[in-house]
């Protein structure tokens, strides 16, 4: 009998490597699931290309989205989704923070609420929720690798089975039909809090409209959640406002960018077991 794995399909290239990986070399040994969690803020080039994965590769990826109760004590459910119905207005998110407040890195609470309690909620509802966990963190990421991961039934493919490092994952993407169509600060989450400072002014000069959400969280729920102060998303207790004032400050969108830890905070993706959303 196979031994169940799901397989957290982030939307990055390097997820995408690994769960093709694992679905042309070891489907003999690991009855595979797929599931991607979509939280309304990603790029549409990361629906685009998550759907045509599930295509070239014929694998069915499941889509799962945040279903939060208002009330104090009952726990993030799911709902199924797909690339036509899947959130693109922040619902989801908004839905968290709502709750739980706005998140930053005090209260790292988004990749909870929105990848890990949601994928558990559906994983539990097909039977499955005591399979193994695949997370696509490769061998050049060391820091991102739990510690507890045993105990969580995580495995790490790109460290432990096939050692992988992110020059060998483009390498590998160059040789393929489709791509991505993101650069690499980008990332998949549009806005993400967890890119360096560098990252997202880079972001707001080239696409300034993707911070039209966070603005609103801002305004609209800034005194949401249970800490009782007000809050922002971003570094050094910045508001969007802030960031988008020290945007227009900058002449040139690539000014920082050249000193960029490209292993801090999220990198190319954010996972939903990774470890920083606890």
């Amino acid at each position: 009998m196979k031994q169940r794995l799901i397989v957290s399909f982030s939307g990055g290239l390097t997820s995408a490597f690994m769960a093709h990986e694992l679905l042309t070399k070891y489907s003999a040994i690991y009855e595979l699931l797929f599931v991607f969690a979509n939280t309304g803020q990603e790029w549409e080039q990361t629906l685009v290309f998550v759907d045509r994965c599930s295509h070239e590769w014929n694998i069915e990826i499941v889509w799962v989205e945040a279903v939060v109760s208002p009330i104090r004590g009952i726990g993030t459910s799911h709902r199924i989704v797909d690339f036509e119905t899947a959130s693109r207005n922040g619902e989801p998110f908004e839905a968290v923070i709502v709750k739980y407040g706005i998140p930053n890195k005090p209260f790292p609470h988004c990749t909870r609420e929105l990848k890990k309690n949601t994928i558990n909620s559906w994983r539990r509802s097909i039977g499955w929720g005591n399979s193994l966990m695949a997370i696509g963190i490769r061998a050049d990421e060391p820091r991102r690798v739990r510690k507890d991961a045993d105990k969580q039934g995580i495995i790490y493919p790109l460290v432990s089975m096939f050692p992988t490092i992110k020059e060998m994952v483009n390498d590998w993407w160059s040789e393929q039909p489709f791509k991505l169509g993101l650069l690499p600060h980008q990332g998949n989450c549009s806005w993400c809090w967890k890119k360096s400072t560098p990252k997202l002014l880079r972001i707001a000069k080239e696409s300034r409209h993707v911070f039209d959400f966070p603005a609103r969280m801002e305004e609209q729920y800034t005194m949401a959640g249970p800490s009782g102060q007000p809050q922002v998303f971003f570094r050094d207790w910045r508001s969007t406002k802030d960031l988008l004032q020290l945007a227009d400050m900058i002449d040139s969108p690539k000014l920082f960018i050249e000193h960029e830890d490209e292993d801090a905070g999220c990198s190319e993706s954010c996972e939903a077991f990774g470890g920083e959303d606890t």
